[in-house]
């Protein structure tokens, strides 16, 4: 099973350096497609999506409803190299993830 990225292109940058694939997206309509795609694909066990863009509404609605009907796809949402990091606990953002309570 493979990782796919969707964010800038510092993002993408730094994930294909360690061997994973992934779509620079600029905009919402971008994204969309490129996570539509990703979904449609069955080799992928993790999309990583950057939280710039999986706080838009069209986004969160695709990430939540993929969370809820398919277990074999973990969707998670790393900051991007423009976002301001969160000060959130790993034990929030992984409960988050997976949907279970840590």
């Amino acid at each position: 099973m493979l990782g796919f990225v969707i964010g800038d292109s510092d993002m993408i940058t730094g994930f294909r350096l360690v061997g994973l694939e992934g779509v620079e997206a600029n905009s919402v309509d971008e994204v969309l497609q490129a996570l539509n795609t990703a979904l449609a694909r069955n080799d992928l066990a993790v999309i990583i999506v950057s939280e710039e863009f999986s706080s838009q509404p069209q986004i969160r609605e695709v990430i939540e409803e993929t969370r809820r009907e398919r277990k074999s796809t973990l969707i998670v949402e790393l900051p991007g190299s423009k976002t301001e990091p969160s000060k959130v606990r790993m034990s929030d953002l992984i409960s988050k993830t997976l949907g279970v309570r840590m």
